[in-house]
């Protein structure tokens, strides 16, 4: 009574003690060796073979998975060929199987004579099931396997499924080794090499083998582990190895197509080394296989049981395609082509050439990234961007500069120094590359986007203009004269006669704009411009004319020298004038022959003039 009393309460309290822990993928448990238990799901005895019907030469295909890890069924096969080449079965290598089958469609007839084999080991993975609870977690894997004769009849089905469980605490030296790698192995997707080690044994035990020489016990090895499961090592970086097993021998670790490294035994029976990573290391899921041999030269294998290892020595292609899709006083958004074949991380760092700001560093998975701030218009920021891979490998640095603009511009273009023909996208003329000489008329068109930056010189040939169908912005800085934007012309003895021509109904802001000794410096047919602080010196003709359907407005102007008025107007324009100050204009200030009456307010008109205003006008 006192007996099952006592496991009843052993159950509740492991019910308890299951259940006031998260379920959890990731974390940290400390375990001793994994307890793990083999159900034989099929019944009934196996049909008994006389040594004459079990194949000699056999091939094992690639298992069929029916779980939704892909892992499992490469593991296994993995494991499968380790244990079974040590049966007196001749065995061809996975790699020929898999050069003569590479679809997996041929049927085992078909590839038994492809391969010249008396058998073929083939089947699927039935089951694969991951949990952790707290201080529990458990492997579930199961798997349907067939040996087939040449002729497709089958010669022995197993149909097992294997729990591998673990828990509990371990302090010594060796076991903090230990208890890493069957930590991670019993929760990572990855780590099933435990698990199917223990079933291949099963297998490989139960599947009947032809009669062959049997020489003296091979060396005993428990376990083979590592702590590089779930990295990508490179250059400089070590792998700690362990191996389990009988004393006395000589312990190496054999690294899969890498190279084959000799441990010591550090305490009876347990042997360890510290392998230090190759620059010319590369790959991925590398096996790596324990050995001891004896004094007769016997080896004992097994695979490890805590993962498979990465090694990437390669640095990661440059990025390319790095452009600034806008930026702003507010925000900058730079992007750039990703890359499809290497998993990497971009580094991004944001750079203020002149240092006033402290660097800006960004990590992102995705091909593009934004900064957000408080900048200043026109101001420069320097970007330098790198590729990480998983083995923290670095590619080259692509840098790349972005000056912020007061509205967001998608893909500005900064337009060289000699302007000539026809320019469509958004155009900016720079301070940098000032100044500007149009060499020959230049026309910006319906869909095009120009910028002005403040302290630009624009010089203009003879009989050449500027014309203007689609949207600008010119931002001279109206508090500082010297960063004002100036129209001029390259000789005097030969001026231009008109300087800016516009002829759209798009936005139009010209802001800080200083013309000298044009022709005529603006002529307007259409749409809705604004202006503010607008200086004209000198004009030969008119500093403005205004025609067609044209609404304009002059803010803060100064307009002083025109020898045939300053403003001319005509057909059903309109103009609106707030703050300005004419000077020294002949005959008229204004010279307005249009329907609407021109609107003047603090409109300053010194006597120079005929006439102040030639036509209808209106103050406010």
């Amino acid at each position: 009574m006192n007996s099952i009393k006592t496991k009843i309460l052993a159950v509740v309290m492991l019910a308890v003690l299951l259940t006031s822990c998260s379920i959890s993928k990731k974390g940290v448990i400390a375990i001793t060796k994994p307890i793990r238990s083999i159900e034989e799901i099929t019944s009934g005895k196996q049909k008994q073979l006389n040594n004459a019907d079990i194949p000699h030469v056999i091939a094992i295909t690639k298992l069929t998975n029916n779980t939704t890890d892909n892992e499992a069924p490469i593991v296994l096969r993995a494991i499968l060929q380790s244990h079974l080449s040590n049966k007196n079965f001749q065995l061809v290598h996975s790699k020929e199987v898999d050069l003569k089958n590479p679809n997996n469609d041929l049927s085992p007839q078909q590839l038994a004579q492809n391969l010249g084999v008396d058998g073929i080991l083939t089947g699927e993975v039935t089951e694969y099931e991951r949990f952790y609870a707290g201080i529990y977690a458990h492997i579930k894997l199961g798997v349907d396997l067939k040996l087939l004769s040449k002729e497709g009849d089958i010669l022995w089905q197993k149909n097992q499924t294997i729990t591998s469980r673990a828990g509990g605490i371990s302090t010594t030296a060796w076991g903090l080794l230990f208890n890493a790698a069957l930590s991670a192995l019993h929760l990572e997707n990855k780590n099933l090499l435990a698990a199917a080690d223990e079933l291949g044994r099963a297998i490989a035990e139960d599947i009947p083998e032809p009669i062959g020489f049997r020489g003296s016990n091979k060396p005993i090895i428990d376990m083979v582990i590592h702590d590089g499961a779930n990295k990508w090592l490179k250059y400089g970086d070590t792998l700690a190895v362990g191996i389990k097993g009988q004393t006395g021998l000589r312990a190496l670790i054999d690294v899969e197509s890498i190279g084959t490294f000799d441990l010591e035994e550090k305490e009876a029976g347990f042997y360890q080394g510290s392998i230090r990573v190759d620059k010319r290391w590369n790959g991925s899921q590398k096996v790596i296989t324990g050995k001891l041999i004896d004094n007769k030269g016997q080896i004992g294998n097994m695979l490890s049981t805590t993962g498979l290892v990465n090694f990437d020595n390669q640095e990661p292609s440059n990025i390319t395609g790095l452009e600034i899709n806008f930026a702003t006083t507010n925000e900058i958004k730079l992007s750039w082509q990703p890359n499809k074949i290497e998993q990497v991380t971009y580094i991004v760092r944001m750079q203020s050439p002149n240092n006033n700001l402290a660097p800006i560093v960004k990590e992102t998975t995705n091909n593009e990234i934004n900064f957000s701030g408080k900048f200043k218009a026109f101001e420069k920021f320097e970007f330098s961007i790198t590729a990480n891979d998983r083995a923290n490998n670095q590619s080259t640095p692509t840098n790349i500069i972005a000056k912020t603009y007061p509205i967001k511009l998608t893909y500005p273009k900064e337009l060289g120094s000699l302007l000539a023909g026809s320019y469509s996208g958004v155009n900016v003329l720079s301070k940098d590359n000032s100044p500007y000489i149009i060499n020959k008329s230049t026309l910006f068109t319906n869909d095009s986007t120009l910028l002005i930056e403040p302290g630009v010189n624009v010089k203009f040939q003879q009989a050449t203009s500027m014309t203007v169908n689609g949207q600008a912005y010119f931002w001279g800085d109206t508090k500082k004269s010297a960063q004002n934007i100036r129209f001029n012309n390259r000789s005097l003895l030969s001026p231009a006669k008109k300087f800016l021509i516009l002829n759209g109904n798009q936005t139009v802001e010209i802001n800080g704009l200083l013309i000298e000794n044009a022709g005529i410096g603006i002529e307007i047919n259409a749409g809705k411009p604004n202006f503010d602080y607008l200086y004209s010196h000198n004009a030969k003709y008119s500093a403005l004319t205004i025609n067609g359907n044209a609404i304009v407005k002059l803010n803060h102007c100064q307009l002083s020298g025109s020898t045939t008025s300053a403003i001319v107007l005509s057909g059903r324009s309109r103009l609106t004038l707030e703050n300005c100050d004419f000077n020294n204009n002949k005959p008229f200030h204004i010279q307005n022959s249009s329907a609407f009456a021109v609107i003047t307010n603090k409109v300053n008109f010194d006597k120079s003039a005929v006439k102040a205003i030639l036509g209808a006008s209106k103050a406010n």
